[in-house]
């Protein structure tokens, strides 16, 4: 008689039983039922009702002869949240026991972890033991889990009020785990805050280290809904890293869940702040609590957007850019610093536009720093940064007694790696002006010899990071599918589409190297 194992054992009596038996053989060994029946698993599997996350039924291979345990674990959510921990069901033969690293297991109750070959050793009741090793196969997506909780449970549904809240972190096999802390979130962003796929960001209480990046409070999930490829942006910044800017963001890939509900494959990324993590710049206190002597010529943190949405903005006067101060915050400026930095940016630009320009005395390189403006500019216009023509999400800083420096960089989900040829980014903002410097030109021809390796490594790089994001890149489409977008690959499968963005990449690196070289 077959029977589904369950929570009922006869060990205690079959041992008090043994002295019934027949006789010890010349081995020793005592025989309690010379019918039982050789240890095995008859069958092997698992239920949704015991795995209400699992979306089917998966019956697992027994090869009798290796005595291995074999199966697939597929659409369920072990696929993203490396949770591989689930219950089995199994069937033995009468009066047989089996145990995982000496506890015992109890079919369709007992939860193992299956990330690694876990070793089932069953036993009858003459001590007979056989062992079989289970194998499962999870594709899961290998990136690091975000757990955020808000504590009333609702949706975030704004940029501007902050819910309370906890994250956990999974870091996997590359990363630190994060046990769980309290957070505030609240979501971000402007055009990508109307997406399906919302962006956050969100807030630790205390300076917290986040999956190898340096500790900080603030921190942004970026959703990368309009981007195929989900590599623009951190691409960019990996261009960014290695050249002579002062700051670039870094972030890691992970899957983010929001209250249980699994929200796809985000970039989880440092904010733009100045900190000596971040933007290490001079960070001035809050207005309120300066002396009247105390230097108002930095930090500042500038952001050229047509939103224009800050308190704290206005309008350079011969070019009329719009220019939000994110730094220092709205309630912590004062006049005098406002007035401060927008007399020192419109100086800047009057005098870039004035007869004297070139002049090592009276020019403007007494006001900008050529060297971050070149740097920033050769990566936008090789990967195409679109932004600039509005212009968006373009920053610039000033230090303490320092001059007007490009950066951090920041927003390249939107039609970057998408042309060959043509000149953009030296059409817009102050570099019409700036390309007519020979100085500048000579500069950029310098830099672009510097820098021109590391371009021409990002095709590898771009390559590498898709391969580990391909699980991932796959389930947040069939996710979310987002059929219309600006790049041109939205009909691509995710490997077409990467290939597509190396390949204009690669083109494009060859016709600015001959333009670069011949300025």
């Amino acid at each position: 008689m077959r029977r589904i194992f369950v929570a009922s054992a006869l060990l205690a009596v079959v041992m008090s039983l043994a002295g019934c038996g027949k006789a010890g053989t010349d081995d020793g060994v005592r025989i309690v039922d010379p019918d039982a029946e050789p240890p095995a698993i008859e069958r092997f599997w698992f239920d949704t009702r015991n795995n209400p996350r699992m979306t089917s039924n998966m019956t697992c291979r027994i090869d009798a002869v290796k005595h291995l345990i074999t199966g697939s674990i597929e659409g369920s959510t072990p696929l993203v949240d490396g949770s591989c921990t689930l219950t089995p069901t199994f069937t033995l033969p009468d009066d047989q026991t089996a145990y995982v690293n000496g506890v015992r297991q109890w079919s369709g109750v007992s939860r193992v972890d299956f990330s690694k070959p876990v070793t089932y050793r069953v036993e009858n009741v003459n001590g007979e033991a056989a062992e079989y090793v289970v194998e499962l196969d999870f594709p899961f997506t290998g990136l690091p889990v975000v757990s955020i909780r808000t504590s009333s449970g609702l949706p975030i549904t704004s940029k501007d009020d902050w819910r309370k809240a906890t994250i956990a972190i999974d870091g996997g096999t590359g990363y630190d785990d994060l046990s769980t802390a309290d957070i505030e979130i609240a979501g971000r962003g402007n055009s990508t805050w109307g997406y399906p796929k919302k962006p956050y960001k969100f807030k630790f209480g205390k300076r917290t280290a986040v999956l190898g990046m340096p500790e900080h409070k603030r921190w942004v999930l970026l959703a990368n809904y309009v981007d195929r490829t989900l590599l623009r942006n951190d691409v960019a910044f990996y261009l960014g890293q290695r050249s002579a800017l002062a700051w670039t963001p870094h972030g890691v890939f992970v899957e983010l869940f929001v209250n249980g509900e699994h929200k796809g494959c985000y970039y989880l990324c440092e904010q733009i702040r100045i900190d000596e993590n971040r933007l290490a710049i001079n960070e001035m206190p809050p207005y309120a609590e300066m002396a009247e002597d105390d230097d108002i010529s930095g930090g500042y943190i500038l952001e050229l957007d047509t939103y224009y949405d800050e308190v704290n903005k206005f309008r350079s006067e011969m070019k009329g850019f719009p220019v939000n101060i994110n730094t220092p915050d709205a309630d912590d400026i004062g006049s005098p610093q406002f007035i401060y930095i927008r007399n020192y940016f419109n100086e800047a630009e009057r005098v870039l536009y004035s007869d004297d320009w070139l002049d090592p005395e009276k020019g403007y390189k007494n006001y900008i720093d050529i060297l971050s403006f070149a740097d920033i500019y050769l990566i936008s216009e090789l990967i195409y940064h679109y932004e600039w023509l509005h212009p968006k999400s373009t920053y610039i800083y000033k230090d303490r007694g320092g001059k007007l420096c490009a950066g951090p960089m920041w927003d390249y989900d939107w039609l970057t790696f998408t042309q060959d040829t043509g000149w953009h980014c030296r059409n817009y903002l102050w570099y019409p002006r700036l390309f007519e410097d020979p100085e500048f030109r000579a500069l950029l021809k310098e830099r672009w010899k510097v820098l021109y390796p590391v371009f021409a490594a990002a095709g590898g790089y771009i390559s590498k990071k898709s391969k580990e994001l391909k699980k991932s890149a796959d389930l947040d489409w069939t996710m979310w599918q987002n059929n219309v977008g600006p790049n041109g690959d939205q009909s691509l499968s995710y490997d077409a589409a990467v290939s597509r963005m190396v390949s204009r990449l690669n083109n494009r690196l060859a016709w600015l190297n001959d333009e670069i070289n011949a300025l």
